[in-house]
């Protein structure tokens, strides 16, 4: 199967590199903007999953961390189904480059390896309410570090 054209965003954001690293890789603040709810451990290799509520798109997406460089690089692979197990043949790149900006951070995200242009399409849309959402969720002042 050939792979279909990757999703590449941008985002500046007044919060600090520090704030935006926990947001992307703790889970427990993932759950606050990806989904509703996450689980997994940052360690290279550690499989997991993400979780929408039924509103949106029922069910947990399976995903394994691939490399975690802190506070400046964080990758996963997942899935695009929903409830199945994870098989990397099949499932996407998403990477996260963050820099400091003065007090705020540079976001870079890129997610590769679409197999569909559906797929893709999907994500598109996806990302940019996910990071709607995340951008929102740094910024809070009560958000912790």
């Amino acid at each position: 199967m050939s792979k279909i054209d990757s999703i590449n965003r941008e985002l500046r954001l007044t919060a600090s590199i520090d704030k935006v690293w926990a947001a992307i890789s703790d889970p427990k603040q993932v759950a606050c903007w990806f989904g509703s709810k996450a689980e997994f451990q940052l360690e290279a290799g550690c499989e997991g999953w993400f979780e929408w509520p039924a509103e949106i798109c029922t069910g947990r997406y399976a995903m394994r961390i691939e490399q975690v460089d802190a506070p400046h690089y964080l990758a996963w692979r997942w899935m695009a189904d929903q409830d199945v197990s994870f098989d990397e043949t099949t499932s996407t790149l998403v990477e996260w480059w963050l820099e400091s900006e003065g007090q705020g951070t540079l976001l870079k995200l890129k997610e590769s390896g679409f197999l569909t242009h559906k797929q893709q399409q999907l994500n598109v849309q996806g990302w940019l309410q996910e990071l709607a959402e995340l951008s929102g969720y740094v910024d809070r002042a009560s958000m912790p570090v």
